[in-house]
């Protein structure tokens, strides 16, 4: 797993121990990664592994590979 490195004032870094212990996270990096989550679900709607679908999505159309149809195709194959 890659490696970030934050710089975070002393009473942060206080806050963010507390918090971990008492959500009883097992360390300080699963509640931030927790804290990550929310905030990446947050601002796009999205959980990170429906963000990843979404984008090898979007890659296989790119390339030509995809099986999945449009709306309109769905459409027209239902006769709506």
């Amino acid at each position: 797993m890659p490696t970030i490195s934050v710089n975070v004032p002393e009473k942060m870094r206080e806050k963010i121990d507390e918090l971990a212990e008492e959500n009883m996270y097992s360390n300080t990096s699963e509640y931030i990664r927790a804290a990550l989550r929310k905030q990446i679900n947050e601002d796009t709607g999205l959980t990170p592994e429906e963000e990843e679908i979404v984008i090898e999505r979007l890659r296989q159309d790119e390339e030509g590979e995809s099986n999945y149809l449009s709306i309109e195709e769905a459409k027209d194959q239902l006769g709506l």
